[in-house]
Protein backbone atom coordinates (compact mmCIF):
# COMPACT_ATOMS: atom_id res chain seq x y z
CA UNK A 1 0.00 0.00 0.00
CA UNK A 2 3.12 2.14 0.67
CA UNK A 3 4.81 1.70 -2.13
CA UNK A 4 0.91 2.48 -4.02
CA UNK A 5 1.22 5.88 -2.48
CA UNK A 6 4.74 6.65 -3.40
CA UNK A 7 4.05 5.93 -6.99
CA UNK A 8 0.82 8.32 -6.95
CA UNK A 9 3.20 11.23 -5.05
CA UNK A 10 5.37 10.65 -8.01
CA UNK A 11 3.38 10.66 -10.88
CA UNK A 12 1.46 13.69 -9.50
CA UNK A 13 4.59 15.37 -9.02
CA UNK A 14 5.72 14.89 -12.34
CA UNK A 15 2.56 15.93 -13.51
CA UNK A 16 2.69 19.16 -11.98
CA UNK A 17 6.39 19.75 -12.79
CA UNK A 18 5.23 19.23 -16.81
CA UNK A 19 2.49 21.40 -16.58
CA UNK A 20 4.35 23.71 -15.24
CA UNK A 21 7.34 24.10 -17.88
CA UNK A 22 4.73 23.78 -20.10
CA UNK A 23 3.03 26.70 -19.27
CA UNK A 24 6.78 28.20 -19.03
CA UNK A 25 6.90 27.57 -22.76
CA UNK A 26 3.72 29.40 -23.83
CA UNK A 27 3.79 32.93 -25.48
CA UNK A 28 2.70 35.56 -23.40
CA UNK A 29 -0.62 36.43 -23.37
CA UNK A 30 0.29 39.46 -25.71
CA UNK A 31 2.69 37.58 -27.76
CA UNK A 32 2.44 40.11 -30.78
CA UNK A 33 3.45 42.99 -28.93
CA UNK A 34 5.99 41.72 -25.92
CA UNK A 35 8.00 40.21 -29.03
CA UNK A 36 8.39 43.45 -30.75
CA UNK A 37 9.10 44.93 -27.27
CA UNK A 38 12.28 42.63 -26.99
CA UNK A 39 13.32 42.80 -30.74
CA UNK A 40 12.90 46.41 -30.34
CA UNK A 41 14.81 46.64 -27.18
CA UNK A 42 17.71 44.55 -28.69
CA UNK A 43 18.32 46.42 -32.12
CA UNK A 44 18.18 49.79 -30.00
CA UNK A 45 21.03 48.42 -27.71
CA UNK A 46 22.94 46.75 -30.11
CA UNK A 47 23.01 50.09 -32.58
CA UNK A 48 23.75 52.54 -29.77
CA UNK A 49 26.88 49.63 -28.88
CA UNK A 50 28.28 49.15 -32.35
CA UNK A 51 27.88 53.26 -32.33
CA UNK A 52 30.05 53.46 -29.48
CA UNK A 53 32.69 51.13 -30.84
CA UNK A 54 32.61 51.58 -34.38
CA UNK A 55 36.35 52.21 -34.49
CA UNK A 56 37.26 49.31 -32.37
CA UNK A 57 38.02 46.77 -34.69
CA UNK A 58 39.54 44.20 -31.66
CA UNK A 59 36.37 42.45 -31.58
CA UNK A 60 33.20 41.90 -33.65
CA UNK A 61 29.85 43.42 -32.39
CA UNK A 62 27.94 39.93 -31.81
CA UNK A 63 30.76 39.40 -29.17
CA UNK A 64 29.62 41.80 -27.63
CA UNK A 65 25.39 40.93 -27.39
CA UNK A 66 26.60 37.38 -26.67
CA UNK A 67 28.94 38.81 -23.82
CA UNK A 68 26.24 40.90 -22.40
CA UNK A 69 22.83 39.84 -23.48
CA UNK A 70 23.62 35.67 -24.14
CA UNK A 71 20.37 35.58 -22.52
CA UNK A 72 18.37 36.66 -25.51
CA UNK A 73 19.91 34.20 -27.71
CA UNK A 74 19.47 30.42 -28.05
CA UNK A 75 22.29 27.99 -26.74
CA UNK A 76 22.45 27.20 -30.20
CA UNK A 77 23.17 30.51 -31.61
CA UNK A 78 25.57 31.30 -28.69
CA UNK A 79 27.64 28.19 -29.08
CA UNK A 80 28.03 28.73 -33.10
CA UNK A 81 28.94 32.21 -32.95
CA UNK A 82 31.39 31.66 -30.52
CA UNK A 83 32.82 28.91 -32.54
CA UNK A 84 33.08 30.75 -35.61
CA UNK A 85 34.66 33.68 -33.46
CA UNK A 86 37.45 31.37 -32.09
CA UNK A 87 37.71 30.20 -35.98
CA UNK A 88 38.30 33.62 -37.42
CA UNK A 89 40.91 34.63 -34.80
CA UNK A 90 42.89 31.08 -35.35
CA UNK A 91 42.81 31.98 -39.02
CA UNK A 92 44.08 35.56 -38.49
CA UNK A 93 43.62 37.50 -42.14
CA UNK A 94 42.06 34.88 -43.96
CA UNK A 95 38.14 35.42 -43.85
CA UNK A 96 37.15 31.64 -42.31
CA UNK A 97 33.72 33.12 -40.69
CA UNK A 98 30.63 35.57 -41.62
CA UNK A 99 31.47 38.17 -43.47
CA UNK A 100 28.69 40.18 -41.96
CA UNK A 101 27.01 41.12 -38.51
CA UNK A 102 24.45 38.19 -37.90
CA UNK A 103 22.37 40.34 -36.34
CA UNK A 104 22.09 42.89 -38.98
CA UNK A 105 23.42 41.22 -42.14
CA UNK A 106 26.08 42.10 -44.67
CA UNK A 107 25.12 46.00 -45.48
CA UNK A 108 26.57 46.75 -41.92
CA UNK A 109 24.93 49.00 -39.17
CA UNK A 110 22.16 51.51 -40.08
CA UNK A 111 21.11 54.49 -37.85
CA UNK A 112 18.44 52.62 -36.43
CA UNK A 113 16.62 49.58 -37.29
CA UNK A 114 12.53 49.45 -36.73
CA UNK A 115 10.83 46.53 -36.00
CA UNK A 116 7.81 46.65 -38.76
CA UNK A 117 5.44 43.07 -39.33
CA UNK A 118 5.38 40.98 -36.56
CA UNK A 119 3.98 37.41 -37.01
CA UNK A 120 3.13 34.71 -34.59
CA UNK A 121 2.48 31.15 -35.58
CA UNK A 122 2.59 28.02 -33.30
CA UNK A 123 4.72 29.52 -30.33
CA UNK A 124 6.92 31.21 -33.00
CA UNK A 125 7.61 34.91 -33.52
CA UNK A 126 8.35 36.24 -36.76
CA UNK A 127 9.89 39.91 -36.45
CA UNK A 128 10.66 41.75 -39.87
CA UNK A 129 13.81 44.22 -39.13
CA UNK A 130 14.09 47.31 -41.40
CA UNK A 131 16.89 49.56 -41.33
CA UNK A 132 17.01 53.03 -41.77
CA UNK A 133 19.54 54.67 -43.42
CA UNK A 134 19.86 58.72 -43.81
CA UNK A 135 16.32 58.93 -42.22
CA UNK A 136 14.84 56.80 -44.89
CA UNK A 137 13.30 52.96 -43.50
CA UNK A 138 14.52 50.34 -46.15
CA UNK A 139 11.10 49.13 -47.77
CA UNK A 140 11.76 45.30 -47.13
CA UNK A 141 13.32 44.03 -44.30
CA UNK A 142 17.04 43.17 -43.81
CA UNK A 143 16.80 40.81 -41.54
CA UNK A 144 14.03 38.60 -39.98
CA UNK A 145 14.28 37.37 -35.97
CA UNK A 146 12.58 34.38 -35.19
CA UNK A 147 11.71 33.99 -31.79
CA UNK A 148 10.71 31.35 -29.17
CA UNK A 149 9.05 31.37 -25.60
CA UNK A 150 12.25 29.86 -23.30
CA UNK A 151 11.89 29.83 -19.28
CA UNK A 152 8.80 32.24 -20.11
CA UNK A 153 11.12 35.07 -22.07
CA UNK A 154 10.91 35.19 -25.95
CA UNK A 155 14.36 34.72 -27.01
CA UNK A 156 15.63 34.71 -30.72
CA UNK A 157 16.73 31.05 -32.14
CA UNK A 158 17.62 32.39 -35.78
CA UNK A 159 17.87 35.23 -38.10
CA UNK A 160 17.18 34.59 -41.77
CA UNK A 161 18.32 37.40 -44.88
CA UNK A 162 16.20 37.89 -46.96
CA UNK A 163 17.11 38.58 -50.96
CA UNK A 164 14.94 39.84 -53.82
CA UNK A 165 15.69 35.81 -55.69
CA UNK A 166 14.14 33.80 -52.54
CA UNK A 167 13.06 35.74 -49.45
CA UNK A 168 14.14 32.89 -47.06
CA UNK A 169 17.28 32.15 -48.84
CA UNK A 170 19.73 32.35 -46.43
CA UNK A 171 19.68 32.25 -42.68
CA UNK A 172 22.19 32.55 -39.40
CA UNK A 173 22.39 28.98 -38.74
CA UNK A 174 22.59 27.41 -41.79
CA UNK A 175 25.25 29.93 -43.15
CA UNK A 176 27.41 28.99 -39.74
CA UNK A 177 26.79 25.38 -40.73
CA UNK A 178 27.73 25.93 -44.19
CA UNK A 179 31.12 27.66 -42.94
CA UNK A 180 31.84 24.89 -40.52
CA UNK A 181 31.68 22.72 -42.79
CA UNK A 182 33.81 24.80 -45.24
CA UNK A 183 36.54 24.99 -42.74
CA UNK A 184 36.42 21.16 -41.95
CA UNK A 185 37.04 20.56 -46.08
CA UNK A 186 39.54 23.07 -45.92
CA UNK A 187 41.33 21.34 -43.00
CA UNK A 188 40.98 17.86 -44.29
CA UNK A 189 42.23 19.08 -48.07
CA UNK A 190 45.55 21.10 -45.69
CA UNK A 191 45.88 17.84 -44.26
CA UNK A 192 46.45 15.97 -47.53
CA UNK A 193 48.55 18.16 -49.27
Amino acid sequence: MANHRSICVGLFLCLALSISLFDQERPPQNARNSCREVVERFYSWYVGEASKHKHDMSYRMSDLALKYRSYLFSSDIVQQIREDTNAQVRAGSDLVSLDGDPFVGNDGFGERYNVERITIKDGVCWAEVHAVWNGKEDESPDVTAELVVKGGLWIFVNFYYPSSSSPNSLNLLGELKALREARKTSSIKGNVK
